[in-house]
């Protein structure tokens, strides 16, 4: 399975995907009032939906002949973006989310040429046409 975000998919980068972890719907922005010395709180309603983390673990398999860093750099230069970008899965593919990655990439476990690590994107609540 894979990935294409900001228009390349992930094995151009020398990318596979090991796991997804995308959620079912998006938490709604109600607000709950707890009062002093009253059982349970006030519910003020707001349907309108926050934005979904979704993870993805990946593998980097550093082609022949490239460093593991300069790999790791391309795969940097992939997920930069300045703004939201269209991120379609390949066992969903008629989904598009507008994600940005969320922070950046914290850490790699490295084994030789390969490494793993985890991408978290954000991404609007609902499908960009």
């Amino acid at each position: 399975m894979g990935v294409s975000f900001n228009g390349l998919r992930c094995e151009t980068v020398g990318l596979d995907v090991l796991d997804i972890r995308r959620p079912i719907m998006a938490e709604t922005k109600d607000t709950y009032i707890d009062i002093p010395h009253k059982p349970g709180s006030i519910l003020i309603p707001d349907s309108t939906a926050t934005d979904i983390l979704i993870e993805v673990d990946f593998e980097l398999d550093a082609p022949r002949g490239v460093s593991f860093f300069n790999a790791c750099r391309a795969v940097g230069a992939w997920l930069a973006t300045k703004s939201r970008a269209p991120l379609i899965f390949d066992d969903d593919p008629n989904y598009t989310y507008s994600a940005k990655v969320d922070g950046g990439v914290d850490s790699m476990e490295r084994i030789a040429r390969y490494g793993t690590f985890t991408v978290t994107f954000r991404a609007l609540p609902y499908e960009v046409i």
